[in-house]
C-alpha cells in the first residue's frame, strides 16, 4: 500500500520535529550600545533650544498618506548617520521597494541603516533583504522568526504559544533624533496606492525629547534575543546580488522619475513645515510595549496600556477612540459605560462589517453595541466605500490608474484616541490582541491644540465617512447613513451583509477565542 504525499509529509514533519525541537536556535547577534544622537541639522534655533531645554517635543499630525510617505523618505534622505526601523509589514511591492531603494542610496552615502521586521511579514522579501544585508551598512533582522518559516503550518501546529505573539510596532528614527510613529505599515494599502483597497490611516512626526525613549525601545528590540539577523536565518548575501539589486533599483527610479520628482516636491513641503512655519510643541511621551510581553513576562509598568493610564488617567470630560479593531471585551465595556454614567462625553468610530479587513474581530465587537448604545456612548462605524473623485498622488505620479472600485473600497486602519487635552497615536488597537499579546507603540501629546484639531475633523467629517449607530424606539440598532444632498438611509441591520453573513457572526461570537482578537 503506497502512503499518500500528504500523509508522508506529515509523518516527515514529525519525524524532523521530534529530531530538532521546537526551539529556536541560538541567536548569534551581537549586542550593539546605544546610537549617538546628532541633532543638531534637523531643526536649529533659539526658539527650538528654549523649547528643548523645557523637555517638550515638537510634533505634527501626518493624516494624510501622501504626506505621510513623503516624511518618511524625508527622514531617510536626510539622515547622515543612522536610521532605525522596525515594522509589522513590509510589503513587496512599489512602496516598499521605493523605501527599500531609498534606504540602500542611504547606506550607499555612509548611513547606518538597521531594519526590524516582524517575522509575521511572510517570505516574499526574503531574496532581497539577503542581498540588502550584504551591504555593509545595512543591517537587517526579522522579529520572532518561524521555526518552519516555508511550512509555517508546522509552527501553528506545535509553537502557537511562541508565534501568537507579534511585533505590531510602526517606527522610523532618523539620527536619533526625529522620528515617525503611527498605525501604518509599509505597503500600497496604508498610502492611497492600492489598486484593490485604501487604508486610512494616521501617523504623526516627531522632535525632541520624546524621541529618546523611542531610540531606547529600538534598541531593546533590536538586542533583544528574538531578533535574529537575516544573514543567520536565510545566508549570506553577496556583493554581486547587491550590485544587481542597486541596478535594478536605478533603473526603477529612472522609469519612475515623475514619482521621484513629486516625493522631492512632498519633502520640500515637510521641511517648510519644520523649518519656515510655526511647529506645535508640546510635552510627549513615547511608550511602547517591551520585547518581555512577546514572552509572557511582561510586569506591569513594561506595558502600553498602563503606561497610557498612567500619563492619561481617566477621562473625566471626554474620550474619542478611533480602533480600527474594536473588542472591548465585558471589562472594557463595563468601564466605557461607567465612565458615561458619570457625565464623560464618549464617541467611537470603528469598521463596518465590509470595511473590516479581519471579519472575525467584528463577531466580537458587535456583542457589545447595543451596551454601548443604550448607556448614551456614540457609535460609528467606518463605511466600507468612501466615494474619491480626484486622482491620487500615485495615480498623478506614476500615471497609473487605480479601478474606481479599487480606489474607493476603504477600510478604516488608524488607532488613536484624546482624552481630556491628551492625544495618543499609534499602532495600539481597543482589544485584547494589543493590550495581551502584541508590542504595541505610540505617542501621547499634551495638546489642547492637536485633540481640538481632531475633534473638529470628527465632527467635520464622520457624517461622510461613517454609520451613525443609534437605537430606535423599539430598542433594535438602526445604522444611518447621511448621503450628500442630505438625505438619511436607514438600515436595520449591518449594512450591505447578506443574513448567512450576519448569522456566521452571531455563531463564531460563541467560540472561545475573544481573548486572541
Amino acid at each position: 500500500m503506497l502512503i499518500k504525499p500528504f500523509t508522508h509529509a506529515v509523518m516527515f514533519s514529525l519525524a524532523l520535529i521530534t529530531l530538532t525541537g521546537c526551539s529556536l536556535p541560538m541567536n548569534q547577534s551581537n549586542k550593539q550600545p546605544p546610537i549617538q544622537i546628532h541633532a543638531e541639522h534637523w531643526l536649529n534655533g533659539s526658539n527650538v533650544d528654549m523649547q528643548m531645554s523645557q523637555g517638550l517635543t515638537a510634533y505634527l499630525a501626518l493624516d494624510d498618506a501622501f504626506i505621510s510617505i513623503a516624511s518618511r523618505l524625508h527622514l531617510i534622505n536626510k539622515a547622515k548617520y543612522n536610521i532605525d526601523l522596525q515594522y509589522y509589514i513590509w510589503e513587496d511591492d512599489s512602496i516598499g521597494h521605493l523605501m527599500l531603494a531609498e534606504l540602500l542610496k542611504a547606506a550607499d552615502r555612509g548611513v547606518k541603516v538597521r531594519l526590524l521586521i516582524d517575522d509575521q511579514n511572510g517570505t516574499k522579501l526574503d531574496a532581497t533583504l539577503k542581498q540588502l544585508a550584504a551591504h555593509p551598512n545595512f543591517e537587517i533582522k526579522l522579529f520572532n522568526p518561524y521555526k518552519f518559516r516555508k511550512l509555517r503550518v508546522i509552527d501553528y501546529a506545535f509553537r502557537l504559544k511562541h508565534i501568537n505573539h507579534r511585533m505590531h510596532n510602526k517606527l522610523i528614527i532618523a539620527d536619533g533624533a526625529i522620528a515617525v510613529t503611527g498605525g501604518r505599515n509599509i505597503s500600497r494599502e496604508y498610502f492611497d496606492a492600492s489598486d484593490n483597497f485604501q487604508f486610512t490611516d494616521m501617523d504623526i512626526l516627531f522632535y525632541g525629547t520624546a524621541v529618546d525613549h523611542a531610540n531606547d525601545v529600538f534598541h531593546a528590540f533590536w538586542n533583544d534575543n528574538l531578533s535574529y539577523s537575516v544573514p543567520q536565518l536565510l545566508g549570506d548575501g553577496n556583493q554581486e546580488q547587491l550590485a544587481k539589486l542597486r541596478q535594478y533599483y536605478e533603473l526603477t527610479a529612472l522609469q519612475k522619475d515623475q514619482l521621484k520628482k513629486r516625493i522631492e516636491l512632498a519633502e520640500k513641503q515637510i521641511n517648510k513645515h519644520l523649518k519656515d512655519r510655526p511647529i506645535n510643541w508640546a510635552k510627549a511621551h513615547f511608550i511602547a510595549d517591551s520585547p518581555d510581553k512577546i514572552r509572557g513576562e511582561a510586569t506591569n509598568d513594561q506595558l502600553i496600556y498602563r503606561q497610557m493610564l498612567n500619563i492619561m488617567g481617566e477621562p473625566k470630560q471626554h474620550l474619542e477612540l478611533v480602533s480600527a479593531y474594536f473588542v472591548p471585551t465585558r471589562k472594557g465595556t463595563n468601564a466605557l459605560v461607567n465612565l458615561s454614567k458619570n457625565d464623560v462625553r464618549i464617541r467611537i468610530l470603528t469598521n463596518s462589517f465590509l470595511a473590516n479587513d479581519v471579519a472575525v474581530v467584528h463577531a466580537f465587537y458587535q456583542k457589545y453595541r447595543h451596551d454601548l448604545l443604550q448607556n448614551g456612548i456614540k457609535l460609528y462605524e467606518f463605511k466600507p466605500y468612501i466615494e474619491r473623485n480626484k486622482r491620487t498622488w500615485y495615480e498623478v505620479v506614476t500615471g497609473n490608474v487605480i479601478p474606481a472600485k479599487g480606489k474607493n473600497t476603504s477600510s478604516l486602519h488608524a488607532k488613536f484616541f484624546d482624552i481630556d487635552g491628551m492625544v495618543f497615536i499609534g499602532s495600539f488597537n481597543f482589544d485584547p490582541r494589543s493590550a495581551n499579546l502584541n508590542s504595541e507603540v505610540g505617542l501621547v501629546v499634551e495638546s489642547d491644540v492637536l485633540q481640538k484639531y481632531i475633534s473638529k475633523s470628527l465632527d467635520q467629517y464622520l457624517q461622510q465617512i461613517a454609520y451613525e449607530l443609534k437605537l430606535n424606539k423599539q430598542g433594535e440598532i438602526i445604522w444611518l447613513d447621511q448621503h450628500k444632498d442630505g438625505s438619511i438611509v436607514e438600515y436595520k441591520h449591518d449594512p450591505e451583509t447578506t443574513k448567512f453573513q450576519r448569522f456566521a457572526m452571531q455563531a463564531v461570537s460563541y467560540l472561545p477565542i475573544e481573548w486572541m482578537m
